[in-house]
């Protein structure tokens, strides 16, 4: 390598024996030997270090240089594969809206599924409930929602299982008001009808909204809409404010412009966004699982150092506005994990569906059968704090 970059720099006059000229081109050149170099060897064989050599060897030699960058920028452009061999494996996931798809988008689009030997569809649904429906209906391998489906599916089937958590948020669920309504601040929600969709975490958020600030639930009406009908319902003054989760929530501020006003944040309600399978499936593909867990890691690493780039892919693959999709990128922490405290989320949200008579059952589920450990273990184990 070092003889013939000699006689390459011999054709330009410039000696550089270290190869740093060649690095600067591309770094993968260390070691390169392919038929172009011995071509351009056989230049040197025909005109020695100490020659002249002629217009017509300059060309040639140019030529092949430029063939030897080109082979380099197509084989470097290729998708890097990780140490997984054999064909891609296929799987299909079903993501729920906002925070719920963005990790997911952006393995996708950044290739982190292919570089773990998967050939990843992503089906995108409104909302982490009807991405589970999906799941129990067959149309997906795997669906990405919070712990409110999973919570009230639990009383009816235990056939499937979280197998990991990889986002959480304080933020993600808003409570978005009309200012033009008198709506100004929580107290306000008094007497006046609020959309939300029921059986799903903006049902158990805003329960949890009215008793964080003294409100009696019985004080206000409380409008069942699907998630991408409230903003309409807002605009249209059908309801005097929502509670929902984003990207839900900034559509209703955005419908709205200077009409509209976000009510202060719960401190309380801290909202999980989690990977299911069925419990089948946890038999059948285990190291799959670990696959995609691989993928969603590179893909969080990616989102946390490089944020604007992150949102770019966002605002590309769902057409969203640039706030929306930073707004959804800073209101959640992405992190993998299973963590204990999600067996008292699911327990106390277990307690307010029996209340609310969301099920006949009056006894609170063991989700430690819920949880499917083995994957998590096996890519980080030191974020799982559940213990069977």
């Amino acid at each position: 390598m070092k003889r013939w970059w000699r006689c390459v720099s011999s054709f330009s006059g410039k000696e550089d024996s270290s190869l740093n000229s060649v690095e600067r081109i591309n770094p993968k050149l260390r070691g390169y030997e392919d038929t172009t170099i011995r071509a351009t060897s056989a230049l040197c064989k025909h005109y020695p270090l100490n020659g002249k050599p002629g217009i017509i060897s300059r060309t040639v030699f140019g030529i092949l240089l430029l063939l030897t960058l080109m082979s380099f920028s197509a084989s470097c452009n290729k998708p890097e594969r990780s140490s997984a061999s054999g064909p891609e494996e296929k799987v299909t996931i079903g993501v729920g809206s906002g925070g719920l798809s963005f990790p997911f988008i952006v393995a996708r689009e950044k290739g982190f599924f292919l570089k773990e030997g998967l050939d990843a569809t992503i089906r995108f649904y409104p909302s982490g409930k009807k991405a589970l429906e999906a799941m129990f209906a067959g149309e997906v391998d795997s669906a990405t929602l919070t712990e409110t489906p999973i919570v009230l599916n639990s009383f009816m089937r235990d056939d499937f299982a979280v197998f990991a958590t990889f986002a959480y948020s304080y933020n993600n669920s808003k409570v978005i008001g009309r200012k033009d309504r008198g709506v100004s601040k929580p107290a306000d929600l008094k007497g006046k009808k609020i959309g939300f969709t029921a059986r799903t975490s903006s049902d158990f958020f805003i329960q949890v909204y009215l008793t964080e600030h003294q409100i009696d639930a019985a004080a206000v009406k409380l409008v069942d809409i699907p998630p991408p009908d409230l903003s309409g319902a807002l605009k249209d003054g059908r309801v005097d404010a929502v509670a929902t989760f984003e990207p839900y929530a900034s559509e209703a501020m955005n419908a709205l412009s200077d009409k509209a006003i976000r009510l202060p944040g719960s401190t309380l309600y801290k909202e999980t966004f989690n990977l299911a399978v069925m419990r089948s499936y946890t038999k059948t593909r285990p190291d799959l699982l670990k696959k995609v867990l691989k993928s969603i890691e590179r893909s969080i690493k990616f989102i946390k150092q490089n944020r604007d780039e992150s949102v770019a892919v966002m605002i590309k693959s769902l057409e969203s506005g640039e706030n929306l999709s930073a707004s959804i990128q800073d209101d959640l922490v992405f992190e993998l994990s299973l963590d204990h405290s999600m067996l008292t989320i699911m327990e106390d949200e277990a307690r307010w569906a029996i209340k609310n008579r969301f099920t006949d059952k009056i006894k609170v589920p063991n989700y430690l059968g819920y949880f499917y450990l083995d994957a998590m273990k096996a890519v980080k184990p030191d974020t799982v704090t559940i213990i069977k």
